[in-house]
């Protein structure tokens, strides 16, 4: 009986403590277009302040304000808590795609800046995405 407390315990510690739920936010629509990478100016999404190991998916629309359909060719991130999605089809010109981006805040504790880089068929120059959030501690 002596050993199977411990692994009872165990047991309910991880149930108690379980994988958080993903709180959705976001609805931002980000313009894309040669100019615009040329100024080299990054966007800033503050995500707001969360709890260590919350979860949250950013749901946006990239839209091409550029005169050529816009391809992306390549998505990266400056973590692997933060994970991209997108539409994998052109995006004509004068037109929006779907993106989203989720942070996962395990093992985080205070100001976190994740950077996302979009490489895309338009211009040798990435769109930069600022994320920004306060993770406080449970």
């Amino acid at each position: 009986m002596n050993r199977i407390a411990p692994i009872l315990i165990t047991l309910l510690l991880a149930a108690c403590v379980g994988p958080q739920a993903t709180k959705t936010t976001g609805g931002a629509v980000f313009d894309i277009s040669p100019e615009i990478l040329a100024s080299r100016a990054d966007t800033l999404v503050d995500i707001g302040t969360l709890r260590s190991g919350e979860v949250v998916k950013y749901d946006a629309r990239l839209r091409n304000t550029g005169s050529e359909p816009l391809v992306i060719k390549r998505i990266t991130t400056s973590c692997g808590c933060t994970s991209t999605e997108y539409e994998k089809q052109p995006i004509a010109a004068g037109g929006e795609g779907a993106f989203s981006f989720r942070f996962d805040s395990r093992g985080m504790y205070g100001m976190q800046m994740k950077l996302i880089e979009i490489e895309t068929s338009t211009s040798e120059i990435p769109y930069k995405l600022r994320v920004r959030s306060e993770v406080a501690e449970n």
